[in-house]
């Protein structure tokens, strides 16, 4: 499976594995889509679903945090300047609690300049991307977020896995030193 990617963009979202892994579905990225402005929501959505992804909406900071409590997405698109609770803030709570704490975000926004994108780097967002958006440009940074998104949750896995199948034998320290670095603790597991 060198080289595969195991999610190819295909609109239904579904790919079949390697032989190896013969039976083994993967859905497509779920990305959540947080703005007020329904246009922008839309455009945003039509963007992502035409390259396969599968969208979920949010108008605002709070909808998004009751969103991402009842489904955990792969990557959130996330405006800043909103009611009730701005960007900034929202991923800064989304920082704040273990199980969103590494869902990748990026802020979506006019605010185009430079201390604001500092700001929300800052606040803990991933990446930026200046509005009006370029769906290319839109498409490229959510495909590499979410890839990476998939692939702490496969190490968090395999992890879990090795941990609980090892016999008591613990991972090297090299790995869990690596382990580590990644910002993913082992006792989270």
């Amino acid at each position: 499976m060198v080289g595969r990617h195991l999610w190819d963009g295909r609109p239904d979202g579904i790919v079949g594995l390697s032989d190896c892994c013969e039976g083994v579905v993967v859905r497509a990225p779920y990305v959540l889509v947080v703005d007020d402005n329904r246009i922008t929501v839309k455009l945003l959505r039509r963007y992502l679903e035409k390259h396969g992804y599968e969208v979920g909406e949010a108008y605002d900071g709070t909808e998004c945090l009751e969103a991402v409590a009842q489904r955990l997405p792969d990557a959130i698109l996330l405006d800043v300047m909103m009611p009730q609770m701005d960007g900034y803030t929202t991923v800064r709570h989304l920082r704040q609690q273990p199980a969103t704490a590494a869902v990748p975000v990026v802020i979506v926004t006019a605010l185009n300049d430079v201390p604001n994108q500092v700001r929300a780097i800052e606040a803990g967002a991933d990446d930026f991307l200046g509005k009006p958006v370029d769906e290319r440009l839109l498409v490229a940074k959510v495909k590499l977020l979410t890839t990476l998104s998939r692939l702490r949750q496969a190490c968090q896995a395999l992890y879990r896995y090795v941990e609980q199948n090892a016999g008591g034998a613990q991972l090297p320290p090299e790995l869990r030193e690596l382990w580590t670095s990644l910002g993913m603790e082992a006792h989270s597991l």
